[in-house]
């Protein structure tokens, strides 16, 4: 059975001056995973309508091609058909040889990829994010609309930030308002809180073992102490849709919300659910940075192609500086705790060898064909503008403390660059604007363009630590007495033991072991998932005999270990000062 609303008129009709679109997603079985979009289209002054499926979707930076999901499709004013025709990969041409004023165009869009950045339909529920699976007019992406759901009886629920102006029925003030605006539709629980005055719903979707009062609190926290970094919320109303999976994670941000994935029973485990409560603390601050505090780039969009920034280092970088940080601030982590985590992500980013050869504004620029498609070489050639991008943001945070002798601090930046970007301009800025925006708020030069333009030399260790030195914290290495050191990534495939990526200048690489060799046996002793514990017990030399299977074809390796050449960082306050009692502050 079908949920229908008799309305005085199914889709309203504006001035002929503007070209309106109001859509109907009817869901009439869910088990067969598909939708049936119709779109009203009326105030047209054309002979041809090029309607247009997004290939991507804002926040998640890589071409995903949505057009693949979409079926059947077909044109029409009453009864009277009108020709269609596939004009390019995310483009379809509506001939109106008789100037028609309005007319409908209906499509098939098959839904079951489960994710934060898919829409998906099941016979439990559906999740519809509109850039996968609802067209635009081209031309007219800036004009208001309707949206009308249509979903099996059994259904109770539907959270969405779209304005309803009737049962099942939305509207919305743009394309990019819809595109922006997530929809969970079934029979989930909801949770609600406030943060200074705005409503906050949580839709909490699959079963789980969610302690929902102790979830609650300590969301709300958490969502407090990102909003004080700003200090002025710019929502009327905030949704979380948590997705709840046997395997996976993420999220993605929206204007007003935004989707996360959570492993349904990990509830209960205090590590993992920290983690998950971090991510939410992510994805909520992109309501700020990302979504308002923006580069240019990222707003209006482009959603028929890529869209080139240098900064997302600072849309994902600084956030995830932040989420880490106000874990910290807000008492989920002791200090100890918080430095343990910066110091791992200085470490990493040390020890990948693509920090050595990819700089922070080509990784944010390179997002749409590295970030979202690593390979085996990605280890050598790249690096995360996530990891690195929140030790530079730990860095001019602490850049702009010396520089104001702790009167000011990073907090500080996004409450200038929202003020002065978003609340007066309504724009993003450009990569010159943002360095002259630190300058603005430390009151002098700081140069934060070698950090990001640079690759990581030999000096960039000593840089960080001088950093961290002036406000008196030690960024100290202590080696790794291993002598076992291959460079060897490995991953398990069944009972296989395979070598997924080989860092560059290893032993491994110098030996001649390549991605997707199959390890079967090291000294003649049989590898059963355990080839860390079997490569440690050869203590007399260095040299290893490595049987393996390649493409097939049965070969010995001799591979040489040699001593752990990797870094082992650890960041250690010498001595409390005004300084690092600003940059370490535990509540706001």
């Amino acid at each position: 059975m079908i949920k229908s609303l008799i309305l005085s008129a199914l889709f309203y009709t504006t001035s002929m001056m503007a070209q309106t679109i109001n859509y109907n997603i009817q869901i009439k079985d869910p088990n067969s995973h598909y939708a049936t979009v119709k779109m009203e289209i009326s105030g047209i002054k054309a002979k041809q309508i090029h309607v247009k499926l997004p290939v991507w979707t804002p926040g998640s930076y890589m071409v995903r091609e949505f057009s693949r999901n979409v079926g059947k499709s077909k044109a029409y004013i009453g009864s009277e058909s009108l020709a269609v025709q596939k004009s390019d990969k995310n483009t379809w041409t509506i001939q109106n040889p008789k100037n028609l004023k309005s007319l409908s165009f209906e499509y098939e869009i098959y839904a079951f990829e489960a994710g934060v950045r898919t829409t998906y339909i099941d016979n439990d529920h559906a999740f519809i994010l509109p850039t996968s699976c609802l067209m635009f007019v081209d031309g007219s992406i800036g004009n208001k609309g309707q949206l009308k759901l249509e979903f099996p009886a059994a259904w109770h629920r539907v959270s969405t930030t779209l304005k309803r102006v009737s049962p099942y029925t939305y509207e919305f003030d743009n394309y990019d308002d819809l595109a922006d605006s997530p929809i969970e539709i079934g029979n989930h629980d909801e949770l609600t809180f406030d943060v200074a005055g705005v409503p906050h719903k949580v839709a909490l979707v699959g079963e789980n073992n969610c302690p929902k009062e102790k979830f609650t609190k300590d969301l709300k926290t958490i969502c407090e102490g990102m909003f004080q970094i700003v200090g002025t919320h710019p929502c009327k109303e905030y949704l979380f849709i948590i997705h709840h999976v046997e395997e996976g994670g993420g999220g993605l941000e929206h204007a007003n919300s935004n989707v996360v994935q959570f492993q349904r029973y990990n509830y209960s485990n205090e590590l993992r659910y920290k983690s998950f409560i971090s991510l939410c603390a992510h994805e909520y601050f992109h309501l700020w940075n990302v979504k308002r505090i923006r580069p240019a780039a990222l707003g209006p969009f482009n959603y028929n192609q890529e869209n080139y920034t240098n900064l997302l280092w600072v849309a994902e970088g600084i956030t995830s500086y932040y989420d880490e940080l106000i874990m910290y601030r807000t008492g989920f982590w002791t200090q100890a705790e918080y430095l343990k985590s910066l110091s791992s992500s200085i470490t990493a980013t040390m020890n990948r060898q693509g920090a050595y050869h990819q700089s922070l504004h080509e990784a944010s620029f390179d997002a749409w064909i590295k970030e979202y498609r690593p390979n085996e070489n990605s280890i050598n050639s790249q690096i995360s503008y996530y990891l690195k991008g929140a030790i530079v943001a730990a860095i001019l945070d602490i850049e702009i403390i010396i520089a104001t002798n702790g009167q000011k601090n990073l907090d500080d930046l996004m409450k200038y660059l929202y003020n002065n970007f978003y609340l007066k301009q309504n724009k993003g800025f450009t990569d010159a604007e943002f360095y002259l925006a630190i300058n603005a708020v430390a009151g002098k030069n700081i140069d934060m363009k070698y950090w990001v333009e640079q690759a990581n030399t030999a000096e960039i260790l000593a840089k960080i630590q001088t950093v961290f030195s002036n406000i008196a914290f030690q960024l100290e290495n202590t080696p790794s007495k291993s002598q076992n050191y291959t460079g060897i990534i490995l991953e398990i495939k069944g009972e296989k033991t395979i070598v997924k990526s080989v860092e560059l200048n290893s032993p491994a690489m110098q030996s001649g072991l390549q991605a997707g060799d199959e390890l079967i046996a090291i000294n003649d002793i049989r590898i059963k998932n355990n080839f860390e514990e079997l490569i440690k017990l050869n203590t007399i030399n260095s040299t290893e005999n490595i049987l393996i299977s390649r493409a097939g074809l049965i070969k010995t390796i001799q591979l040489n270990k040699t001593q752990d050449p990797k870094f082992n960082l650890s960041l250690k306050i010498k001595e409390s000062n005004t300084l690092n009692t600003k940059w370490l502050i535990t509540k706001q």
